[in-house]
C-alpha cells in the first residue's frame, strides 16, 4: 500500500498528449501536449480565438467527445478521475431563479457530495473570499464581483485537486482581483494545481509559475517571462516619439530592423516601440537615427513586461 501511495504522489495531476479539436471547417487545437505539477499555477494566454477556452473545456470534460489525443488525471484516463477537477467557466453558471443556498446544494450534489457537505464547504470559502451574504438571496441581488467569486466557490465545493478557471478576473476591479489572486495563491500552497486564462498579462506574470502561449491552436511557448524574452530575443524595450517621421524614414528604419534583427513591436504616427536584445543593437539604432537626422521629443529604455513581449510572440 505504501508503494502504491508513493506511486500516486509521483503521478502528475494532469497530462495531455497530442490533443486536437476541430469544427467542421475549422481546426481549433492541434497536438497540444502539456502537464502541470502539484502546487503549480499556470496561465494559458493567446489571442482571441486561439483555442484557450476550448482547451480548458476539453480538460474539464465539458467537451467530452470529438477531440483527439489523451488526457490523464494522476496517471489515469480522465473518465476515472473527473471528480478531481473543478471548473469555473467564463460565464457565471448560477441558476438565476434559485437562491444562493439552493445553487450551493445543487452544485454540491452534481459534484458528488451531500447538501450538508456543500453548505459547510461553501460557508468556509465564502468567509475567505469575503462573501458573507444572506444565502436566501437570488444571484441577481448580489453584485457582479460577488457572483464571480460565488461561481469559483461552486467549482471548489468537492475540494478538487485541480482547479481550472476561464477568465476569472474579467470585469473585476483591482481590489477584487487582488483578493482573488491571494486566494489562488493560498490554494497553490495547499498543493492544488491551477490553470487559468487571463487577458491581464502583466498582472498575471507577477503571480503564475509558468506561462503557456497558444498560437494558431498550438503550444508556441511554455516557461516564465525570462525564457520568453530569451526565445524572442527581446531583453529591452526602446520607445521613441519623434518630432518628425516621414514614410521614407520609416522605410529605412524597417530595413535596418530586418537586417539587425531588431523588432518593431508597436508603431503609430510619430511613435515607435523597438524590441532589442543587446546594447550593441541599441547603439546601432541610435547611429541610424542620427544618420537620418531624426529628432525626438521623448525616449525611454527599459525591460519589457509580458504585454510587450507578447506583441512579438
Amino acid at each position: 500500500m505504501k508503494f502504491f501511495n508513493k506511486l500516486i504522489k509521483k503521478q502528475k495531476p494532469l497530462t495531455t498528449s497530442s490533443v486536437g479539436f476541430s469544427y467542421p471547417n475549422q481546426e481549433v487545437l492541434r497536438d497540444i501536449s502539456l502537464s502541470i505539477k502539484s502546487g503549480e499555477l499556470i496561465s494559458i494566454i493567446g489571442e482571441s480565438g486561439c483555442g484557450k477556452s476550448t482547451l480548458l473545456k476539453i480538460i474539464a470534460g465539458i467537451i467530452s467527445t470529438s477531440y483527439q489525443g489523451k488526457i490523464k488525471i494522476f496517471g489515469k484516463p480522465k473518465l476515472f478521475n473527473k471528480n478531481k477537477i473543478g471548473f469555473t467557466p467564463q460565464e457565471v453558471s448560477l441558476i438565476p431563479d434559485l437562491s444562493i443556498l439552493d445553487n450551493i446544494k445543487i452544485f454540491g450534489l452534481n459534484s458528488g457530495i451531500t447538501e450538508n457537505q456543500a453548505i459547510k464547504k461553501a460557508n468556509e470559502l465564502m468567509q475567505i473570499l469575503k462573501l458573507e451574504e444572506d444565502l436566501n438571496k437570488l444571484p441577481s441581488q448580489i453584485s457582479g464581483g460577488q457572483r464571480v467569486r460565488l461561481n469559483i466557490i461552486l467549482s471548489l465545493l468537492h475540494d478538487p485537486k485541480i482547479l481550472i478557471l476561464d477568465e476569472p478576473f474579467a470585469g473585476l476591479d483591482f481590489l477584487n482581483r487582488r483578493l482573488l489572486w491571494h486566494f489562488l495563491e493560498s490554494l497553490r500552497k495547499k498543493g492544488k494545481s491551477i490553470i487559468l486564462t487571463s487577458h491581464l498579462l502583466t498582472e498575471t506574470q507577477e503571480h503564475v509559475d509558468r506561462l503557456i502561449i497558444l498560437k494558431k491552436g498550438k503550444v508556441f511557448f511554455s516557461g516564465n517571462l525570462e525564457k520568453l524574452k530569451a526565445k524572442l530575443k527581446i531583453n529591452y524595450i526602446y520607445e521613441i516619439r519623434f518630432t518628425h517621421l516621414s514614410k521614407s524614414n520609416l522605410k529605412e528604419i524597417r530595413k535596418y530592423c530586418t537586417y539587425k534583427d531588431v523588432k518593431i513591436l508597436d508603431s503609430y504616427e510619430k511613435y515607435l516601440m523597438f524590441g532589442i536584445n543587446t546594447e550593441r543593437q541599441k547603439s546601432y539604432l541610435l547611429k541610424l537615427l542620427q544618420k537620418l537626422n531624426l529628432k525626438w521629443s521623448e525616449i525611454s529604455f527599459r525591460e519589457p513586461n509580458l504585454d510587450e513581449t507578447f506583441l512579438k510572440a
